[in-house]
């Protein structure tokens, strides 16, 4: 068969998979890679080479800080003229103007089971309501909703106790390898077996913000460690204590004789007594507020 011409919509993290995934198939032309403007942030929670140095690396055409809304974007895309289009781990809503583009269309991998946890930060939000499992859903994106295209293929990632956002990531990025090559292969073989989204079990997520990532000691410790777990490593989860704003890592339950209740920033713990029991936190960082 004659080869695809790709176009990768991504940023560093889950597009560093996408990329070196589609740089292995024989008969996908990876055109590119447009993204982000080149910065220096925690995204994407885990040590990644940016996307934009593996790119130079493998002599990929790199398109960067252009935006989708723009008139120069859309000429830019039709003169690249991809036959498909991915998105992996990107901040901008697709137009309609683009997603008419590619002939083979415009398809999402999103870190969720969809149509579970639609939304910018799924990661966070599976860890913060304590999920089982979670996945990679490759879809098509047909128009601007979110998340809410035809499903093409999903694979399921059971969840670790141990899981933080930094180590779920990780993990979620081999499965966006994989689920891409399923997807590729169902197009070429023209499997029409796609599954519409039952919008009855649909779920949105807002984008996470600080105040996602506060701890409220009134919370069952559970509750609280999920919290820890979805906030970690960025922004790290904040217990607000004495004036003083602490980075947590981990809690636990104790009982009154082991507990030196302090708030001294310099302590590695920090013991915090509520009406029910006296709770137990790891820090690692702290400053006056």
């Amino acid at each position: 068969m004659d080869k695809l011409d790709v176009l990768l919509f991504g940023m560093t993290g889950f597009g560093n998979n996408a990329v070196n995934i589609l740089e292995t198939i024989d008969y996908i032309h990876l055109k590119g890679v447009l993204t982000n403007k080149k910065h220096v942030n925690q995204f994407p929670y885990y040590t990644c080479e940016k996307i934009h140095d593996l790119c130079s690396r493998k002599n990929i055409n790199l398109y960067e800080g252009y935006s989708l809304k723009e008139k120069d974007t859309e000429d830019l895309i039709n003169k690249i003229k991809p036959d498909l289009i991915f998105v992996s781990s990107f901040n901008q809503i697709i137009p309609s103007n683009i997603i008419a583009i590619p002939p083979y269309g415009v398809i999402n991998l999103h870190p969720s089971l969809l149509p579970k946890y639609r939304g910018p930060t799924p990661v966070f939000w599976v860890l913060r309501n304590g999920e089982d499992e979670t996945g990679i859903t490759a879809h098509y994106i047909e128009d601007e909703g979110i998340d809410s295209g035809r499903i093409i293929c999903q694979h399921r990632l059971a969840i670790d106790k141990s899981d933080n956002n930094g180590t779920l990531r990780i993990k979620l990025g081999d499965l966006v390898e994989k689920t891409l090559a399923d997807a590729l292969q169902r197009i070429i073989s023209e499997d029409d077996l796609y599954v519409e989204q039952n919008e009855t079990e649909a779920s949105y997520n807002p984008k996470r913000t600080i105040d996602d990532a506060v701890i409220d000691v009134t919370y069952d410790v559970d509750v609280i460690q999920r919290i820890i777990n979805a906030a970690t490593p960025y922004p790290g989860a904040l217990l607000k204590y004495k004036g003083t704003e602490f980075i947590v890592t981990a809690v636990e339950k104790i009982s009154g004789s082991d507990c030196i209740d302090n708030s001294d920033q310099n302590k590695e713990t920090i013991c915090v007594k509520t009406d029910q029991y006296i709770l137990k936190f790891n820090i690692k960082g702290a400053s006056k507020k």
